[in-house]
């Protein structure tokens, strides 16, 4: 996270805006179950 800067972070957002998606990251859908799980129990702690 250090690496983002706020001009890029600006970038990003008004692409947002825009309705534009950069740097759209994909993965597999096993990986995405395990993901929600793993996100399901994070949650349920707090």
């Amino acid at each position: 996270m250090f690496r983002i800067d706020a001009a890029h972070l600006a970038w990003i957002l008004e692409g947002l805006v825009e309705g534009k998606v950069r740097n759209r990251i994909s993965v597999d859908s096993d990986a995405q179950a395990w993901a929600n799980v793993a996100l399901d129990r994070m949650l349920a702690i707090t």
